[in-house]
């Protein structure tokens, strides 16, 4: 299964790369997911009734333009709906950085959405440094004989 970033996504939060307004929208819809949702994206109506859910008002049709005309100039206001409809930061528009940083966080959510991904999580937890260097040489192993080449690296937040 491959990653929800689209292939012209900035590659980590280290390097983020500039993107349209409707390619970060776009993204959001492609990566976010309705709980229970059973892998489905949100709707356009979906995400205006939870931006007025969260005190914003944005119409779905305002939403569908913004997601397809890369020349229209939203309000803050619009972006302040949309970030509350996606349960993103509104600095996702307006910071590259900050959009690559949340761009990972979301593919770490998505990827805990397989089952099979998360019970591997969680029967990892507890393990000795040893042990789970051991684990990723597997994974890696098992990723190169797939074809799916090397696995995302998380930003290094080692000095924390």
């Amino acid at each position: 299964m491959g990653s929800p970033r689209p292939t012209d996504a900035p590659g980590t939060a280290r390097n983020p790369r500039r993107r349209t307004l409707p390619e970060k929208i776009e993204y959001l819809f492609a990566t976010v997911r309705p709980p229970g949702g059973l892998g489905r994206s949100y709707t356009v109506r979906e995400i205006s009734q939870r931006a007025e859910a969260a005190g914003h008002s944005i119409s779905h049709s305002h939403i569908h333009q913004l997601r397809r005309d890369p020349g229209r100039s939203p309000t803050v206001r619009a972006l302040e709906a949309l970030a509350a409809g996606f349960g993103v930061s509104v600095a996702y528009f307006f910071n590259d950085e900050t959009a690559a940083r949340i761009e990972d966080d979301l593919e770490l959510l998505a990827a805990l959405r397989d089952g099979l991904v998360r019970d591997v999580a969680l029967h990892a937890a507890g393990l000795s440094e040893a042990s789970l260097g051991s684990i990723m040489q597997m994974i890696d192993r098992a990723r190169e004989w797939e074809g799916l080449g090397e696995a995302p690296s998380p930003e290094d937040d080692s000095s924390s």
